[in-house]
């Protein structure tokens, strides 16, 4: 064999051992066993292509989790809610074209209901399924999908259900509320009391598996950070706030404890918070870009609609860690990495 043909058979030997790589190697060692949850923040700008905001962003993420689930083991999808904007059929058409892809490639998914998805053609705080939130997301449409876990109410109503999936020997709930903010002009609190029941309820019968809470609005941001509007700049030295919501489902959710994760959008910006109540930890977790901006930063003119910008949660399980990661992932399925404070960092999984 001459030595043309020998390092041409050492390279095809390299890169056919050579295994996928990941995002990045951020929260994982080489043998370590995890797998990840992708989440959607506010979508509503790229299906009404708004501020700087486009389709092709939201096609860029639901491409790159289709692309990338094997190798980053992504075990379920998260949407935050605000789907859209308007809450228009034609924003909504465009959500499920993009939405619907992750069912073709059986990647499990849920998605949360928020304040732009459904007034003023419905009420979020009654649990109305004539809205096009429960046209396209309904009960009817998830009933008989493997993860699909059941709503509240007779009717076809999703606002209010959960999902359940299993990975690495774990097994877990993740519990969507729909947006009913006390304080603002559709909340209703004696749906809230409803709402907190069944949640209660449906809580208490899984108490086997471990429970991941999803609200539109569960926190704000902390106290002076810029994360709204710039990326790259941010900590976590000034925890967020609670929510007005938020505080109602901690308050039920503390007494739960398989509760250890709350994730919410609604408000711009990134933040991170953990509670502890008799020994059990909640960490709450916000994202939502869509205030964000390009350089240099100077207002309306400027904005980005939220760039694309998602995130991946990594689940280690040999080291029992849980990793944000913040990307944005582009059109040729490489990604830019945001990594300041409370953008990229790792806590403690269960406590």
């Amino acid at each position: 064999m001459n030595k043309k043909i020998f390092r041409l058979f050492l390279l095809i030997l390299l890169f056919s051992c050579k295994s996928p790589s990941l995002i990045s190697d951020y929260g994982i060692d080489k043998k370590d066993q995890f797998f990840s949850i992708a989440v959607l923040p506010d979508t509503q700008y790229y299906t009404a292509m708004r501020y700087g905001g486009t389709m092709k962003m939201f096609q860029n993420q639901i491409n790159w989790i289709i692309k990338n689930k094997d190798k980053e083991k992504i075990a379920y999808v998260i949407h935050l809610g605000d789907v859209t904007d308007k809450n228009t059929q034609e924003e909504w058409e465009r959500a499920k074209t993009e939405l619907y892809k992750l069912e073709a490639h059986n990647i499990p998914y849920g998605v949360a209901v928020g304040n732009h998805d459904q007034t003023p053609n419905g009420n979020p705080a009654k649990g109305d399924d004539q809205t096009y939130y429960n046209k396209y997301f309904g009960k009817d449409h998830f009933i008989g999908k493997h993860w699909y876990g059941g709503s509240l109410g007779n009717n076809n109503s999703n606002d209010d259900h959960f999902d359940i999936f299993e990975s690495n020997g774990l097994k877990f709930l993740v519990m969507y509320f729909a947006y009913n903010q006390p304080g603002t002009t559709h909340y209703s609190e004696s749906y809230e009391r409803i709402v907190m029941r069944w949640a209660d309820s449906v809580l208490s019968a899984n108490r086997d598996r471990k429970a991941i809470l999803v609200s539109h609005s569960t926190m704000g941001r902390g106290k002076n950070e810029t994360s709204a509007t710039t990326p790259g700049q941010g900590s976590n030295d000034n925890p967020g706030q609670f929510t007005k919501q938020g505080k109602v489902i901690y308050d039920m959710a503390k007494h739960h404890n398989n509760v250890f994760l709350m994730l919410g959008g609604h408000i711009a910006g990134e933040s991170f918070r953990k509670e502890t109540y008799n020994g059990n930890v909640i960490k709450a977790y916000l994202a939502d870009y869509q205030s964000r901006q390009n350089p240099p930063y100077s207002g309306t003119k400027d904005r980005n609609g939220g760039n694309g910008t998602m995130r991946l949660m990594r689940f280690n399980i040999t080291k029992h860690t849980l990793s944000v990661i913040t990307f944005v992932p582009k059109d040729d399925g490489s990604v830019v990495m945001e990594v300041d404070g409370d953008s990229q960092f790792t806590e403690p999984l269960f406590n």
